[in-house]
């Protein structure tokens, strides 16, 4: 499968978005033009750096012209590579992999996008698109502090006339001080029900976030959309580290991206994810 082999291709540009975070831009079109797959908002590829490791990466963007977006937070052993790379550096790439966010048909749909540190890295993207269907859309960006807030304007240099921006901070040292689960629930207070909805939720941040989030959503009958994250070593369903039970859908295959119908059927959200062994943890 065209998605599933890896393709060679040289870092075009790189971005410091903020502390420990840099988006890393590459043209997948012009390495492959006759099986070229554009991605869609929510999509992940398999990023491998040559003696390092193979990781999962959300695509933060896309162009016209093929130019793709990976946004890596320095976390470990490959992503500490993948930020020591530089302009005309080398990189493997698998993808677009994993299914998409579903946008719906409806303009008038009121639509949240809330994510937490990295996690705004595919809401960026699903941003740029719903920008281009005529959507109107609220952004949630919240952080721990300041210096680690990515932020949409910065990257996209795009204005929005009907759009809102809201940042949060756990410390307050930017935007409303509080979590972005909290802002969320603040902001739907001044909603009548019938207001309410018609809200549709795009989340991706830490699962303790979003499981809160998935909860309000619950309270006020709200449709939700979450991109999940585990560990993965494959990309393709083979290794069953990213499997959620008990309803074993694979994060990696029938995800990242699950809606409020299917995260009710799984006990693990908010609660538990695998390590490399394929022993469940708790989320912290």
């Amino acid at each position: 499968m065209t998605e599933n082999t890896i393709k060679t291709v040289k870092i075009e540009r790189i971005i410091n978005d903020c502390k420990g975070i840099k988006s890393i831009l590459f043209n997948m079109r012009e390495c492959d033009p006759a099986n070229y797959v554009e991605p869609k908002p929510g999509q992940f590829v398999m990023v491998w750096v040559p003696g390092v490791d193979e990781v999962p990466m959300s695509i933060s963007g896309c162009t016209e012209e093929g130019q793709w977006v990976i946004t890596v937070k320095n976390v470990g052993e490959c992503t500490n590579a993948l930020h020591a790379l530089q302009i005309d550096d080398f990189i493997g790439v698998r993808g677009p992999l994993g299914n998409f966010f579903q946008i719906p048909q409806d303009t008038s749909k009121t639509l949240f996008l809330i994510g937490g540190g990295i996690g705004f890295a595919p809401l960026r993207f699903l941003a740029l698109i719903l920008n281009k269907k005529g959507f109107s859309y609220n952004i949630i960006i919240g952080a721990k502090k300041q210096d680690e807030i990515i932020h949409f304007d910065d990257f996209t240099h795009i204005e929005l006339e009907h759009s809102e921006i809201m940042y949060c901070t756990d410390d307050g040292s930017y935007g409303e001080k509080g979590l972005a689960s909290e802002t969320f629930d603040h902001i739907l207070n001044t909603y009548s029900s019938k207001e309410a909805s018609n809200i549709l939720v795009y989340t991706c941040g830490p699962e303790k976030m979003m499981y809160a989030i998935f909860k309000t959503c619950e309270k006020y009958k709200i449709e939700l959309q979450a991109s999940l994250e585990r560990i993965m070593r494959c990309g393709c369903g083979l290794c069953g580290l990213c499997a959620l039970d008990p309803i074993g859908m694979l994060v990696c295959k029938d995800g990242p991206i699950f809606n409020s119908e299917t995260l009710r059927k799984t006990s693990d959200f908010g609660s538990y994810k695998r390590d490399f062994t394929g022993r469940k943890t708790a989320i912290k």
